[in-house]
């Protein structure tokens, strides 16, 4: 197979504004008195690729398929537009050969398969990254010429006109089976991805320069990770059922990146997305007396001030007396380590099924196996940000009271001492406030009943089918209930985000 394909988009927009309407009745830009504005602007993009596969198969039995690909794009200039990208695949049904019809009764698949490829990214956050670009204001500067404020320009950033193809190379080997007149059947994925030349984020340079700094392809990634999934389905008598799990996990590795400086804060080689850096937590102290205790050998001074009952005291990992982040630079954390990681790992699914006389029921789970979070915000510390933004739920009430308090002592409590002040010497993100996001949820469940035919045809009706389904019915975590462990990271600060909904429906199915 050989072929062409080629994409162009391109859009343009004008805009004017008008407020101060003479009439509501009359909503028309001409019509309006004051802060006269209009803007506009236009852009494109276009694609072009050729490509071609060869495909071979000898008796289901041998199977390979070679691809490439030459593509280009107007994202990039010169003879940085186009790339190739081969890939090819091959697969082994050793269930085919000859040797192996004597087990066919009980193994019918066992297929062995492999792939190597190389694909193009080109998907840049700018669509002209080669250009520099001039800011331009229309009549907002700061100072009068014949009574009127000028039109401003500015000095536009670096770019970089060697910025290519992002080059998306992977391998995976696989493995199908099928097994007992195909009531068990399982697949297993190995894979290897690398990401060469990415657009990373940009290099560190003196303050010097006196201007942005351009990305450029300087970094390369690494993924690794599995998937598979395995499968039953059989009968007992009149009952059918079914079983089907999947599993799968990555972790991604940045390998290579110019971090000259060793700065922890952007990518360096070896670091693992998502790592999560922090201090470890000794616990909260109990009385005046203890934090002096603390404190006559770790100056947290660093951290905050007015260091008391009901505060935080936190390790001092590197033995120098003072709890500090060092510099910030591989080699030299302070008191920081990496305490966990927020990707999430061992990603899974599980679907049960049965039917019986015309029942059927299903259930699906979904969740994570393991994940770590630093969740911040009002939501989770409550007294935080002033009196504006600090929140009080229940959660919130299990903070540090000293004995004699008038709502009552509480020395072993889950939160510092709320202050509405300097609150952020107790919410360093540390070893003891760190939540497991793994979580298991009952994603939906099913329960219907099908009409018999013989029924339904008296009515010119082919099947009647009536049920009920749940959603978000469950979940299992030990992460504060505050938050859901699917949906963190997202909304307007961690937690303020619309929850996904428990949903309870009822239907009715009907073919004619």
């Amino acid at each position: 197979m050989l072929g062409f394909n080629a994409e162009l988009f391109q859009s343009r927009y004008m805009s004017a504004q008008r407020d101060g309407l003479i009439t509501s009745n009359l909503p028309e830009v001409s019509v309006g008195t004051t802060n006269q504005r209009s803007s506009g602007g236009r852009a494109h993009w276009s694609t072009a690729g050729f490509f071609g596969r060869i495909n071979y198969n000898y008796k289901e039995r041998y199977m390979a398929e070679v691809n490439a690909r030459y593509d280009g794009t107007s994202r990039f200039v010169g003879d940085k537009r186009w790339n190739i990208f081969p890939s090819f695949s091959a697969g082994w049904n050793i269930a085919r050969e000859e040797f192996w019809e004597d087990k066919l009764d009980y193994l019918s698949t066992f297929k062995l398969r492999g792939s190597w490829g190389e694909l193009g990214n080109q998907n840049t956050k700018s669509l002209y990254p080669f250009y520099q670009t001039l800011p331009f204001g229309v009549t907002d500067g700061s100072w009068l010429v014949d009574g009127l404020k000028p039109n401003t320009a500015g000095v536009p950033g670096l770019v970089s006109t060697a910025m290519t193809w992002e080059r998306v190379r992977s391998w995976n080997i696989g493995l199908d089976v099928a097994a007992l007149n195909n009531r068990l059947t399982a697949s297993f994925d190995y894979f290897n991805r690398k990401t060469l030349d990415m657009i990373g984020p940009a290099p560190e340079l003196p303050d010097i320069l006196g201007t942005s700094v351009p990305k450029v392809n300087n970094c390369d990634l690494e993924s690794n990770g599995f998937e598979m999934e395995i499968a039953w389905r059989d009968r007992i008598g009149e009952v059918g059922y079914g079983v089907r799990g999947v599993l799968s996990d990555s972790r991604q590795k940045v390998t290579r990146f110019p971090n000259a400086t060793n700065s922890i804060s952007t990518y360096y080689a070896g670091r693992l997305f998502g790592e999560i850096w922090g201090y470890e937590t000794i616990g909260i102290a109990k009385s005046q007396e203890e934090m002096d205790a603390h404190l006559a050998h770790t100056n947290q001074n660093a951290l905050g001030s007015n260091w008391g009952a009901g505060d935080i005291m936190y390790k001092d990992l590197n033995g120098d007396g003072k709890i500090d982040g060092g510099a910030g630079t591989l080699g030299n954390t302070g008191d920081k380590k990496i305490i966990g990681n927020s990707t999430p790992r061992f990603n899974f699914g599980l679907t049960l099924d049965a039917q019986w006389k015309g029942f059927d029921i299903s259930l699906f789970f979904q969740g994570v196996g393991k994940r770590d979070y630093a969740v911040g915000g009002a939501y989770f510390w409550g007294a935080t940000g002033g009196q504006w933004q600090s929140a009080g739920f229940e959660e919130h009430w299990d903070f540090f009271r000293p004995e004699g308090d008038p709502l009552g002592a509480n020395l072993d409590a889950y939160y510092p001492r709320p202050l509405f002040s300097g609150e952020g010497k107790n919410q360093q993100t540390q070893t003891k406030y760190l939540q497991s996001a793994a979580y298991v949820r009952l994603k939906n469940a099913q329960i219907g009943y099908t009409f018999p035919s013989e029924w339904m045809s008296k009515a010119r009706i082919q099947s009647l089918r009536l049920f009920v389904s749940g959603d978000n019915l469950f979940t299992i975590s030990s992460m504060s209930k505050i938050f859901d462990p699917e949906a963190i990271g997202g909304g307007w600060g961690d937690g303020k985000l619309y929850p996904l909904a428990r949903v309870i429906s009822f239907g009715l199915n009907v073919n004619f």
